[in-house]
Order: C-alpha cells, then structure tokens, then sequence
C-alpha cells in the first residue's frame, strides 16, 4: 500500500459559522479559524446595518451590508491603484536624478 501526501490546501475543513443568528456549514480548503473570523466580521456588520436602518426583512439587511462591504472593497482598491501609481512616479523620477547625476559624474571625470 503506497501513502499519499497531501497538501493542507487540498483538506476539506468544515466549519459552522453563525451569522445574523442562523447558522451555515463552510466547506473549503481555508484556515476554519481565518473562516470564522470572516464570519464573525460579517455578523456584526450586519448586526450594525439592522441597528441603523429602519429594513427589517433579512434579505434587505443582507444586501444592505453586502454593498456597504463592496464600497469599502472599492474605495480600498481605487486607493491602493492610486498609491501603486504614485509609488511608479516616484520610481520613475528617482531613476531619472540617478541617471542624470552618473551622467554628470561621468562628465566631470572626463
């Protein structure tokens, strides 16, 4: 009989998260205890959408939260792109002292 290894992200872990009060079986290949912080941060953001708003129907907090989630998702990448860019510039400027000073360094010793 041969053994096989297997990778821990090929193991299927099962984790019971609640969520809003309900609870819900995650299957996947993740860290249970990285899952269930996930699901504790969505719990109390939804938690925090039905203490603020007037919805009571749990799709609408649901979606309510989902797109709360999403706009901060965005901002966060517009923001990140936004500093990779500045990031570049700046790259790009700095190289272009650093040739400009070998090049007058060059010119000097000449």
């Amino acid at each position: 009989m041969r053994i096989v290894s297997v990778p821990d992200s090929f193991v299927e872990n099962k984790v019971v998260v609640k969520i809003f009060g309900d609870e819900y079986p995650i299957t996947g290949s993740g860290d249970p205890a990285y899952i269930s912080k996930i699901a504790d941060f969505v719990d109390s953001r939804m938690q925090e959408v039905a203490k603020g708003s007037r919805v009571g129907t749990r799709d609408k907090i649901a979606i309510l939260t989902a797109l709360s989630l999403a706009s901060e998702l965005f901002e966060r990448s517009e923001t990140m792109e936004r500093i990779a860019s500045e990031r570049d510039s700046n790259v790009d400027n700095l190289l272009s002292q650093l040739e400009a000073a070998l090049t007058d360094d060059k010119a000097v010793r000449q």
